[in-house]
C-alpha cells in the first residue's frame, strides 16, 4: 500500500488515513472488523453513551426452589415479577410439561406470586398440577383481563436505558533516517511509505483485538477528565458477559460449562437470544470463534459427507450454520478470539468508530537532526446494542 506524496516527509502536517484503514479492513477477510467496519459511529464524548429500547420479555425463571403439584405460592427470579400481572397465563417451558397456570395475586413491587391457580388445561384436575424442578423456565402465554380491569393500575412502559463505553487511543511511532529514505530499496519505492503502511496494518489488527477482548476501564486517578488517555473501551466478550455492565456479575446470556462445541450447544446459544426477543427480521446473525472452535464447526456434519472416488482434494470449510430455529448464522473466524470461546449475536447491533476529529491519522513530528519522524494514531470506541437480549457467549469450551 502506497501513501502517495506523503512518502516525502514534511509535505503534509496531518493525513487522515480512515479510507486506507477501511481498505485494509476490507481486504483482511478473516477478521471481525471486515464484517463490521470501523466507521459505523462517530463518538463526540470520551464517555460514549447511546439510548436503548426493548420489548417486555415473554419468558422468566422460577426462583430456584421448585414446586410440587399443589403449591399456589412461589417466586420468580429477582426483578422478573413486573413481567407478570393478575390474569397472566404461563407454563413450565421444559420438554414434557403441559400444565397451564394463572396468576391471581402478586405481592406489589416484588417477585412473589401470592396466589397461583393450578391445573388449568385439558387433562388436569383443577387445583392439581405437575411437579416442577428448581429454576424451571417459564413461558408467558398471555395477560388475560377480566371486566373489572383498570388499565391505569398497570404500567407496561419501558424506560430507555443509556449503556455506555469509554474509548481507547492507539498509536505507533515511525522514525526513518534521511539516508535510509534516500537509498534505493528493492521493490520498495519509499521506506517511509512502506513502514507507515505496515503500521496501519498493525493498527487494524490491534483495533480488531480491542473490539473482542478489551476490558472497560474508567479514567484512573490523575486522569479525571480523560485527557491522559488511561481509559479503555469494553470489547465484545465483556460486553456480552456482563451486558455492558461494570461489575463481575454475569447478567447476559452466558454459559461457562466445560463441554465441546456441538450443533446442540450452538443451537442452545441461539435459543437464549430467541427467548429474549433478540432475533429480528433483517438481522445479521453471526457466530464468532477462533481457529480451534472453527475446526469444530467445520466437522459438525462430517459423518454424513460423501466424496467421489476420483476426488483429488479433500477438506471442508463451513461458512454458515443453519440453526434448528431456521436462522442462518454466518461463521466468522477471528485470530483474536480466545480458543475456548464462542459468541453469537446480531452484527447490526455492533458498531465501531472513532472519536470525532481523532480517526486514525499520520502526523509529522518535530524535526530532529536528520530523522524523518511521524506518529500514526487514533481513538476508537464501540457500541454493543442490546447486549443482554441480542447476544450470547459460551466460554470454557474444550479444544
Amino acid at each position: 500500500m502506497a501513501l502517495n506524496a506523503y512518502a516525502i516527509a514534511a509535505a503534509v502536517k496531518k493525513l487522515d488515513l480512515s479510507e486506507e484503514l477501511a481498505e485494509v479492513i476490507r481486504t483482511d477477510n478473516t477478521a471481525l472488523l471486515s464484517r463490521v467496519g470501523a466507521g459505523g459511529l462517530v463518538a463526540t464524548q470520551l464517555k460514549h453513551s447511546w439510548p436503548e429500547d426493548k420489548l417486555n420479555p415473554n419468558t422468566a425463571t422460577e426462583s430456584g426452589v421448585g414446586i410440587n403439584n399443589a403449591i399456589t405460592t412461589f417466586s420468580v427470579a429477582a426483578g422478573q415479577g413486573p413481567r407478570f400481572k393478575v390474569g397472566t397465563l404461563f407454563k413450565d417451558n421444559t420438554k414434557g410439561k403441559s400444565e397451564i397456570m394463572r396468576l391471581d395475586a402478586i405481592t406489589a413491587g416484588s417477585d412473589i406470586f401470592t396466589t397461583v391457580k393450578r391445573g388449568l388445561g385439558a387433562g388436569f384436575t383443577p387445583d392439581t398440577g405437575e411437579t416442577h424442578a428448581a429454576s424451571f423456565p417459564i413461558m408467558i402465554i398471555s395477560h388475560n383481563k377480566d371486566e373489572s380491569w383498570i388499565p391505569t393500575q398497570e404500567d407496561w412502559s419501558q424506560e430507555r436505558t443509556g449503556p455506555y463505553n469509554f474509548r481507547t487511543t492507539m498509536g505507533y511511532g515511525i522514525a526513518i533516517s534521511r539516508a535510509r529514505q534516500a537509498v534505493s530499496h528493492a521493490g520498495i519505492a519509499s521506506e517511509f511509505a512502506h513502514q507507515s503502511a505496515y503500521r496501519l496494518k498493525e493498527f487494524m489488527r490491534q483495533l480488531d483485538s480491542i473490539v473482542i477482548n478489551s476490558p472497560r476501564s474508567a479514567f484512573e486517578s490523575g486522569d479525571a477528565t480523560g485527557a491522559a488517555g488511561k481509559s479503555s473501551a469494553m470489547g465484545l466478550i465483556d460486553a456480552v458477559r456482563y451486558s455492558m455492565g461494570a461489575t463481575a456479575v454475569n447478567t447476559g446470556n452466558y454459559n461457562e460449562t466445560s463441554e465441546a462445541l456441538t450443533p446442540s450447544v450452538l443451537n442452545a446459544l441461539i435459543k437464549l437470544i430467541w427467548d429474549d426477543g433478540g432475533l429480528v427480521a433483517g438481522g445479521r446473525l453471526a457466530c464468532i470463534v477462533g481457529g480451534v472452535q472453527k475446526r469444530k464447526i467445520s466437522a459438525f456434519d462430517n459423518a454424513y459427507r460423501r466424496m467421489d472416488f476420483d476426488s483429488k482434494a479433500a477438506g471442508y470449510v463451513v461458512e454458515r450454520f443453519l440453526s434448528d430455529l431456521g436462522f442462518e448464522v454466518e461463521v466468522i473466524v477471528d485470530p483474536w478470539m480466545p480458543d475456548d470461546a464462542c459468541i453469537v449475536g446480531d452484527l447490526n447491533r455492533l458498531k465501531v468508530g472513532p472519536l470525532s476529529n481523532d480517526a486514525v491519522a499520520l502526523e509529522d513530528l518535530a524535526k530532529r537532526g536528520r530523522m524523518i519522524e511521524a506518529m500514526l494514531s487514533g481513538t476508537y470506541t464501540l457500541e454493543v446494542r442490546n447486549a443482554l437480549e441480542a447476544w450470547a457467549i459460551h466460554t470454557n469450551l474444550s479444544s
